[in-house]
């Protein structure tokens, strides 16, 4: 818990190089939440069952250190906030969907087995990485597809195909043997590996605060 509090409203960064923590710690994840939010809002609703942040500081967090891994992964800014400001976008739009009472009882079934995967993923992300020797990329890989497939069905319906294809793009990051074993295959990349340390305190204190 005290970790937790520490980490609140602040992006860890571990370069030395100013230039190079200047690009990491500038993206901020509730700023981009709020303005996701703010515009999605806008457009599909009239009420304000709706206005209260769909990103807590847990979360904001989570996504900030999901940043600099991606950035650590790509070397890449534009690329690294891409894919997080999808993934702000999707899990915001899904939010105010299920806020707004958009989905059908057949649609509110699998966004409940979507959570469930979501949790299972995140448990699974955390022992591989506290506990040596347990990595399965295979493993890891198949519960990511399946958590692709569902969110993809559950949005059709909902959003355009510019937001399905926001899905596939965070995927296709993710779920890469490459990006994998560049955060759990011990020395392929430490940079990666401490960050990774930091993104699973980050999933611990969302599990317990019941978030994922």
């Amino acid at each position: 818990a005290g970790y937790c509090a520490t980490q609140l409203g602040r992006i860890v960064t571990i370069f030395d190089d100013p230039s190079d923590e200047t690009e990491m710690t500038e993206f901020k994840a509730s700023v981009v939440a709020f303005e996701v939010q703010k515009n999605f809002a806008s457009k599909f609703f009239s009420n304000k069952t709706v206005v209260k942040s769909l990103i807590d500081d847990t979360s904001g967090n989570l996504l900030d250190n999901l940043y600099l891994l991606l950035y650590v992964f790509t070397k890449n800014k534009k690329e690294s906030e891409k894919t997080t400001r999808n993934i702000i976008k999707i899990s915001i739009k899904l939010g105010m969907l299920q806020r707004g009472e958009k989905f059908s009882l057949e649609e509110k079934d699998c966004l409940i087995q979507i959570q469930k995967n979501l949790r299972a993923v995140a448990m699974t992300l955390i022992s591989f990485y506290q506990v040596d020797f347990t990595y399965d990329r295979n493993f890891v890989i198949k519960y990511l597809t399946e958590l692709e497939t569902l969110l993809k069905n559950l949005i059709s319906n909902h959003l355009t195909d510019k937001s399905v294809g926001r899905v596939e793009q965070i995927f296709g990051v993710v779920k890469t043997p490459e990006f994998l074993d560049s955060v759990y295959v011990p020395k392929k990349n430490s940079e990666m590996r401490e960050i990774m340390g930091k993104v699973v305190s980050d999933l611990n204190c969302c599990l317990e605060a019941g978030i994922l």
